[in-house]
């Protein structure tokens, strides 16, 4: 049985592509893998003891609920980044203190700055910061 099933397997040229993919870079499972792994599963499967229709219907649903998830995150990084920057520009103008190594600066945002690989960084006193370096945010009038 089980050497008809390899073989059967060997022939099929779905069978060949799902090898094929599984030799790629990242090696995660995507959709369409899913899909082919699933065709596969029941064109094989026992005919005594066939796959129930409420074990295929769960497994549509997880793999789905899965690709929403990670849509999900792809959009919550987008957003997260694009926050990043408006918080970065909200520190033009304003005093703060940064800590850089063991000293504390303290001066006015004279500008905010987004390198070619998107990291932001702010220009204090003609030197840039890492945002995440900044201890305190005040009005540029404010004493401390």
């Amino acid at each position: 049985m089980i050497d008809a099933i390899s073989s059967s397997l060997a022939l099929n040229p779905r069978s060949n592509a799902i090898a094929e993919q599984g030799k790629r870079d990242g090696a995660t499972m995507q959709m369409d893998d899913f899909l082919q792994l699933l065709t596969a599963q029941i064109a094989n499967q026992d005919p005594l003891e066939p796959m129930k229709d409420t074990e295929f219907i769960s497994q549509m649903a997880n793999i789905a609920s899965l690709e929403q998830m990670e849509q999900f995150s792809k959009g919550f990084e987008t957003f997260a980044d694009s926050h990043k920057d408006m918080v970065a520009q909200a520190y033009l103008g304003r005093q703060v203190n940064i800590k850089d190594n063991d000293r504390s600066v303290t001066g006015v945002v004279e500008a905010v700055d987004k390198a070619d690989d998107g990291e932001i960084s702010v220009q204090v006193n003609g030197k840039s910061y890492d945002p995440q370096d900044i201890t305190r945010v005040s009005a540029s009038g404010e004493v401390k």
